[in-house]
């Protein structure tokens, strides 16, 4: 497995963040593609990199790196509130519609995902946090300083063989949610 170089300046950070509740919120594929597409997202925008993730139906792991020299601002709580929002936004909305809402896709430039386009009618669903029926994170997250490339293979493995150990597959590769 070709992972990156361990640098010790600039740990790797094995993160977990489960679904309020519990709620099997990544049964649903669409749910699993917009969780992915945040994970890609910020990845670019920040410039970090993923080099693992496994998306459960009630939670999610990842491993994700940054060169902290070059971003000494970046920290790991704003990396995971941004793509824990980001993606509860659009999973609300594809809840509530079933489409994706436009303004949040991470696929256009800045100026493009900040505005609907022409003609374009959605209902306000206002703070998605407030009713519990629309939340979908549980507030905080779990993470782990990764401190030596054999802590980080052990890492890696664990998130690919989770959906084995849950019997949710037989083999890693037979999993669509991971990386």
């Amino acid at each position: 497995m070709g992972l990156p170089r361990f640098n010790e300046d600039s740990y790797a950070h094995f993160v977990t963040t489960k679904t309020y509740q519990g709620r099997r919120v990544f049964d649903d594929k669409e749910c699993c593609r917009i969780l992915i597409d945040s994970l890609w997202f910020y990845a670019r925008r920040y410039v970090f990199d993923l080099i693992a993730y496994c998306v459960m139906p009630d939670h999610v792991h990842c491993i994700i790196q940054w060169d902290v020299e070059k971003y000494p601002t970046l920290t790991i709580s704003r990396i995971v509130q941004s793509i824990k929002s980001h993606s509860a936004k659009e999973i609300v909305a594809h809840q509530i519609s079933g489409r994706r809402k436009p303004s949040l896709s991470p696929y256009g430039t800045a100026s493009e995902s900040s505005r609907l386009p022409t003609g374009y009618e959605w209902t306000d669903y206002g703070n998605v946090h407030t009713p519990s029926t629309h939340r979908i994170w549980q507030p905080s997250f779990y993470d782990f300083n990764i401190y030596s490339e054999k802590k980080l293979r052990h890492k890696v493995e664990y998130i690919h063989w989770n959906p084995v150990r849950a019997g949710l597959c037989k083999r890693p590769e037979d999993w669509p949610w991971l990386a």
